[in-house]
C-alpha cells in the first residue's frame, strides 16, 4: 500500500529511519489504515535483540530505587526499548532473578542490590556472560562488572560548602549506621573537611543510627534541649526522613529553621517538598546513572571490547527553605523556591 519494500517499512516503524519525509508518511499512513503495528516479540525471533532491558531491584519501594527506575524507564523508552522490572528481598532471590533473565535473553540487566547485600560470588560467575550486567549503587565487589554509583565524597563536600556558605560555623552530622561503604565514606569526608576548615564541633555532634524520622527527632532533642551546652547552627542529615525529624524537634524546642539552624537532607524525596519548612536536599544523580547504564549495555552489545568501568556521579544540592537564611556580607535574600 505504501509502495515501498518491507525493509523500508521495518526501518520506519522501528524508528531506525530518521528521515521524516514522504516515504515515512506513506508508511505510517498505510499502517494506520491497515491497523498494523510492529510486534516486538516476533521481531526478537528473527534476531538476538529483544529490545528489553531488565532491572533487578532489592528495594523497589524506597525513594532511591523508585526514582532510578523512573529514569531507567524514560531512557529505555527514548532508545526504543522496554524496561522489565524484577524484585527480590534476599541475595539468593536476586541471584535467581538474574539467572532467569539471562535465560530469557534480555538485551541487558541493571541490578540494584540492597545496601548490605554482597553479590560478589554470583556476579563473579556472571562476568563472562554475553548479556551485559550493570550494577548501580551498593557495594562494588567485582572488578569484572560495570558499577555505577554516587560520589559520596563530593556529595559531602557540596553539602558542607552549602551550609558554610549560609553561615554554618558548627555542623552536626547525623550519619547512617557505619555498615556500608557509603556511610563510611561520608563519615571520613566529613571529618576530613572539618579538620582542614576548622569548623567548631564536638564529638557528640556526630551520631549514627537508622535513617528514620524518629532517629532525627531523638538525636536533635538530646543535643539541643540542654541550654548550658554549645549548640551547632547547621545540621547535615543522612536522609530527608532524618532531616524532617530534626526539624520537628527544633520546632518543639522553639528553635527557628533556618533563622537559627540550617538543615540539609539527602535523597530529594517527596518528604523534602512536603515538610514545612521545605528541606534542602542532595539529589542523587538518577538521570546520569540511568544514561550511563544504557550506554554501557549498548557498548558491550556492539562488540567493542572495554574494561569494566566504575563510575561515580556527583549529586546536586536542591536548595529549599531549610537553608534559606541570608549569607553574612551578601544580599542573598532570594526566595529558595
Amino acid at each position: 500500500m505504501a509502495n515501498v519494500s518491507t525493509a523500508t517499512v521495518s526501518r520506519v516503524l522501528s524508528g531506525r529511519r530518521k528521515k521524516d519525509d514522504d516515504i515515512a508518511r506513506r508508511v505510517r499512513d498505510a499502517a494506520q489504515k491497515l491497523h498494523y503495528s510492529a510486534n516486538p516479540a516476533a521481531s526478537s525471533l528473527r534476531s538476538d535483540i529483544t529490545n528489553i532491558i531488565a532491572a533487578v531491584i532489592a528495594q523497589p519501594i524506597d525513594s532511591f530505587s523508585a526514582n532510578l527506575v523512573t529514569e531507567l524507564e524514560s531512557k529505555a523508552r527514548e532508545s526504543g526499548k522496554y524496561l522489565l522490572i524484577s524484585t527480590g528481598k534476599k541475595e539468593d532471590e536476586l541471584e535467581e532473578r538474574l539467572q532467569m533473565l539471562l535465560e530469557r535473553g534480555v538485551d541487558g540487566i541493571v541490578i540494584v542490590p540492597g545496601p548490605r547485600m554482597d553479590l560478589s560470588p554470583a556476579l563473579a560467575q556472571l562476568a563472562e556472560e554475553k548479556t551485559p550486567i550493570i550494577q548501580i549503587s551498593g557495594k562494588s565487589t567485582s572488578t569484572h562488572i560495570n558499577w555505577i554509583g554516587v560520589d559520596v565524597a563530593t556529595a559531602m563536600q557540596e553539602a558542607i560548602t552549602h551550609l558554610t556558605d549560609h553561615n554554618g560555623t558548627s555542623i552536626m552530622f547525623l550519619n547512617p549506621q557505619i555498615d556500608t561503604d557509603n556511610a563510611t565514606d561520608a563519615l571520613v569526608t566529613f571529618q576530613y573537611s572539618d579538620q582542614i576548615t576548622g569548623y567548631l564541633h564536638e564529638p557528640r555532634w556526630i551520631t549514627f543510627g537508622e535513617c528514620t524520622l524518629q532517629r532525627g527527632y531523638d538525636d536533635i532533642l538530646k543535643t539541643f534541649q540542654d541550654d548550658n551546652r554549645d549548640r551547632p547552627n547547621a545540621i547535615l542529615c543522612g536522609s530527608d526522613e532524618v532531616a524532617a525529624g530534626a526539624i520537628m524537634a527544633l520546632r518543639q524546642l522553639g528553635i527557628s529553621v533556618p533563622d537559627e539552624v540550617n538543615v540539609i537532607g539527602y535523597g530529594d524525596t517527596l518528604l523534602a517538598t512536603s515538610c514545612r519548612p521545605s528541606i534542602t536536599s542532595l539529589r542523587p544523580p538518577y538521570e546520569e546513572m540511568a544514561q550511563e547504564a544504557l550506554r554501557l549495555i549498548e557498548l558491550k552489545r556492539s562488540g567493542k571490547r572495554h574494561l569494566p568501568s566504575h563510575t561515580a556521579f556527583a549529586p546536586q544540592v536542591i536548595r529549599r527553605e531549610s537553608t534559606s537564611s541570608p549569607r553574612i556580607g551578601t544580599s542573598d535574600m532570594a526566595d529558595p523556591r
